[in-house]
């Protein structure tokens, strides 16, 4: 599994985590008896797979035994609700590769729309882009480093023109905002001061 350049490892099976011992949560299984040996003793989870929906652009599995990549590529967030912070699911045992556009993981049962009384609602979610690649050089890291220029150049023909949808907006019905994000907070001081990471 390759979710980052940090968080990336050897998947167990699907069977490893049934065989294994279920720890404080149902999600969080220690494994017994993997069929890979070097997992015997590791806690499989799949929040560990986590992270932030603005640093999830491109995530997914490798099978080391045909060379062949799946992703998940998900060239803009602005779908995407909860905001570029919110800490979400990716890929995990399954194996599973998820496109999680609305989710109240790490916010709760109470994080979602609310509709009452016939209310109309509608929003486009996607597209994403699903990647397959293979090769022969039987290094994952080759497929893992050719999956994220994928999600590059993804990420730059966004946004699509394919979407037919009239709520999708295509790229000459897009603006853009240049400058500076400046804040003057009372209680803080007199002083204007930069947004950072706002």
């Amino acid at each position: 599994m390759a979710i980052s350049d940090d968080i990336q490892r050897i998947m167990p099976t699907a069977r490893d985590r049934t065989g294994g011992q279920v720890l404080n949560y149902r999600e969080a299984v220690l494994l017994k008896n993997p069929s890979n040996p070097s997992l015997k003793g590791e806690v499989d989870d799949k929040y560990q797979y986590s992270c932030n929906k603005k640093d999830s652009l491109v995530h997914g599995w490798i099978s080391t035994e045909r060379d062949i990549g799946f992703w998940v590529i998900t060239p803009s967030n602005e779908f995407r609700v909860g905001g570029p912070v919110k800490n979400d699911l990716t890929s995990h045992v399954g194996p599973t590769s998820l496109a999680v556009f609305f989710s109240g993981h790490y916010a709760g049962p109470d994080f979602g729309i609310r509709l009452r009384n016939g209310e109309p609602w509608k929003k486009v979610f996607g597209p994403v882009f699903i990647y397959l690649n293979s090769g022969s050089s039987n290094k994952p890291s080759t497929l893992w480093e050719d999956a994220k220029e994928q999600m590059q150049k993804e990420t730059q023909m966004w946004p699509y023109d394919f979407p037919s949808s009239e709520d999708y907006p295509q790229a000459n019905q897009r603006g853009t905002i240049t400058g500076r994000l400046l804040v003057r907070d009372r209680y803080l001081g007199r002083e204007i001061m930069p947004a950072k990471s706002a």
